[in-house]
């Protein structure tokens, strides 16, 4: 039994992942014209599944196939595209395709994969960095690769107090020790919590990552966002450089998917600037209220996602 329920459950899984395709093949209508009998893998009650399907599944599945298993993934594939394609006929035989909720559902699905596609066709346009451009990054990021560290801090929550924020920040960024630190945010009543913790120069936001690689041993900088305070004081810091040959592949995968990025939200900008966008009802109120509320600070971006 145990077997059985195992089986059953990779097929359900396997079914979720189809799930998708199916969706956005009903709503992209089905076509009259039958396909040559090269390009079908199989038939179900007459109707046809092609071999492009099978192969879509099987592309987006090849980076978990192990070597020499294609052949049972093209089998798993297929019986779960036939299970897909029985259910997809009962639900029409019981006019679940005529149901709003899923006539919803298959056109956001559509528009998902249309915009999905779009967005790749801007991205692929996107070229490779080149050797000067990866040996600049890693030239002007010293802290996070010749000059690399794993630091070990004391991390304090701050409540902070409702003036003089300004004030408390330089008393507690010119202490010289944790037991300063305390003895400052003691005598000014101000409740706090402390942890140790141990953090690597890679996941260290860039905007910060400065400013700790300058600390010495006990001094502390201060973060306040949203009526909080963050107090990081240096216990310790090893030196881990990163050399510039193991570091290249990063660097090039960094810049190549930061280069996406902002190519896509250029993408995405320009098209809101040609559109005639008219936001409707409560809608309306929504975004006229956040654009007429004051911006947020800009957060420096992760060095996590960065090598």
């Amino acid at each position: 039994m145990p077997l059985l329920i195992s089986s059953v459950a990779r097929r359900t899984t396997l079914l979720t992942a189809v799930l998708c395709l199916s969706l956005v093949t009903a709503a992209c209508g089905k076509g009259d014209d039958k396909k040559a009998p090269s390009q079908v893998a199989v038939k179900v009650n007459g109707e046809e599944v092609s071999v492009h399907q099978v192969d879509l599944m099987l592309r987006r599945q090849a980076a978990n196939v192990p070597a020499g298993q294609q052949d049972a993934a093209a089998r798993r594939v297929i019986e779960a595209l036939v299970d897909q394609e029985l259910t997809a006929q009962a639900a029409r035989k019981d006019k679940l395709d005529q149901d709003p909720r899923v006539v919803q559902m298959m056109e956001a699905a559509k528009r998902d994969v249309l915009a999905r596609v779009y967005l790749e066709r801007l991205s692929d346009k996107v070229t490779e960095p080149s050797s000067d451009e990866i040996d600049r990054y890693y030239d002007s990021h010293p802290n996070l690769f010749s000059q690399r560290r794993l630091y070990s801090l004391q991390e304090t929550t701050v409540a902070l107090p409702a003036d003089n924020v300004a004030a408390l920040k330089a008393k507690l960024e010119a202490t010289t020790s944790v037991d300063k630190l305390n003895e400052v945010l003691r005598a000014e009543s101000v409740r706090f919590s402390s942890r140790q913790t141990s953090i690597s120069a890679e996941d260290v936001p860039l905007g910060l990552l400065d400013q700790l690689a300058a600390l010495k041993e006990g001094q502390s900088i201060m973060q306040v966002r949203e009526g909080a305070g963050r107090v990081l004081t240096l216990i310790s810091a090893q030196l881990s450089p990163i050399a510039p040959a193991p570091a290249k592949r990063l660097i090039a995968s960094y810049l190549i998917n930061d280069r996406k990025r902002t190519t896509l939200q250029h993408g995405v900008k320009a098209l809101r600037e040609q559109a005639k966008i008219e936001y409707q009802g409560r809608y309306a109120e929504l975004v006229n209220a956040a654009a007429s509320a004051p911006a947020a600070p800009a957060e420096a971006p992760p060095a996590a996602s960065a090598p």
